[in-house]
């Protein structure tokens, strides 16, 4: 299993909505089972404190309540990912259900229902003796404390649970970190590639579907042990099949290696936010051309999305800019991300689909104009073509000429 396997594979298990409650339940399991060694080192006044009856109520009405609870709030939890789906798009379910507020408050709710239980068992079976009762007792009173605090955290979280403006949120955050990670390691630690040699040792797919992660240490490794250079020809986010060079390199590999370089390539069936900001981009796009669509018709959230989308591309210019590159592996060779690129999967489909408003096409004017005079070296050239596309788009989607000369006086020169 390479590293980024590895790692991609964990922040899936943490981030599902499985574990945090997995995590609760060892946890309340562990605390009743160990609450009898516990109670040796209570003071003995504590250990007349509590009586049986008092426990085992509470208990009851933690498991009679507890379960009602915790499947109501998943009911809850389920129609706001349908409704998100429908709102903005299916893309973006994954984020929602990593939201720790809701994962949280099922976990205490769910932990909560299985202490109780577990803890009814035990004083059923007479496991607990009089001084771990007490232990019970005050273990209880903290999961009632926690319950009633994920509660009301619950309920302030259903005011915009699954909400289009939270969407898009979560897409920006999310694709601040990609981009973070892009502008730190533009090149895996690596040098950029101009062009892959005529010559070489390809290595090619063995699947279909996308570059999820690549594993650079395996490339530094393999470069220095073999004496070798390896020129990548795909990034995260990639689409490949059985047809698809994956890298190139100058003499050939042992069958060892060269399994442990395509081990490298996470490929999946689904494109993932953490190491591709163009995928956060384009759902971004999708929300926004969702929002166009003659059966929504809310061109404020589109042009929310294009504010959304400036933002992260001029952030992602200005710590680019500002990044100390380090070159780790200078026999490592990986090819360069298109700022032509992003920026159509940023504005292309908006322009397409609100061709027809004049506010849409106004606002991603000025956005073009503006992502043009933050970074003139790299996004002019881009955010130029992209103007004049959208506003040869625009002329065919206005109906009224005076719409047309209006938007001409906002297209980049």
């Amino acid at each position: 299993m390479s590293l980024s396997y590895a790692r991609l594979l964990a922040i899936r298990v943490l981030t599902s909505l499985w574990f945090t409650p997995a995590a609760y339940a060892v946890l309340a399991v562990v605390v009743l089972l160990l609450a009898p060694a516990a109670s040796m080192f209570l003071p003995e006044e504590f250990h007349k404190l509590i009586g049986l009856d008092g426990v085992d109520e509470l208990l009851g009405v933690l498991a009679n309540t507890l379960l009602a609870v915790a499947i109501f709030s998943l009911g809850i939890m389920v129609s706001s990912l349908q409704a998100a789906a429908s709102a903005a798009t299916p893309r973006a379910r994954p984020l929602l259900m990593r939201d720790r507020t809701a994962q949280n408050a099922i976990s205490v709710f769910i932990g909560g229902f299985i202490f109780a239980i577990v803890g009814i068992v035990g004083l059923s079976t007479s496991y607990f003796d009089q001084p771990a009762r007490v232990i019970l007792f005050l273990a209880t009173c903290l999961v009632i404390v926690s319950v009633i605090y994920a509660l009301i955290r619950w309920i302030g979280r259903l005011s915009n649970l699954g909400d289009v403006s939270e969407i898009i949120d979560l897409l920006e955050d999310s694709a601040d970190k990609a981009f973070c990670q892009l502008a730190l390691r533009p090149f895996l630690n690596g040098v950029v590639l101009d062009a892959l040699p005529a010559e070489g040792f390809a290595v090619r797919s063995k699947r279909f579907g996308f570059i999820q992660a690549i594993d650079d240490h395996v490339f530094a490794t393999v470069c220095k042990k073999h004496d070798v250079d390896i020129y990548l020809a795909v990034r995260p986010g990639t689409y490949v099949d059985l047809a698809t060079t994956l890298l190139v390199t100058s003499k050939p590999l042992d069958a060892k290696t060269a399994k442990a370089v395509y081990n490298a390539f996470v490929i999946g069936g689904s494109r993932t936010f953490e190491a591709d900001p163009r995928f956060c981009l384009i759902v971004l796009s999708e929300t926004a051309s969702k929002a166009l669509s003659p059966g929504i018709n809310d061109p404020g959230t589109a042009i929310d999305v294009v504010g959304t989308s400036l933002r992260l591309l001029a952030r992602w210019s200005t710590q680019a800019q500002a990044a100390e590159r380090v070159v780790k592996c200078p026999r490592l060779h990986v090819p360069p991300i298109s700022v032509e690129d992003m920026v159509c999967d940023a504005f292309r489909w908006i322009a397409r689909d609100g061709a027809g408003h004049l506010e849409v096409q106004i606002r991603l004017q000025k956005a073009l104009r503006s992502l043009a005079a933050h970074d003139p070296a790299h996004l002019g050239a881009a955010a130029r073509a992209m103007s004049h596309e959208a506003f040869a788009r625009a002329k065919i989607g206005l109906a009224l000429p005076a719409d047309v000369e209006m938007l001409e006086k906002f297209v980049l020169d």
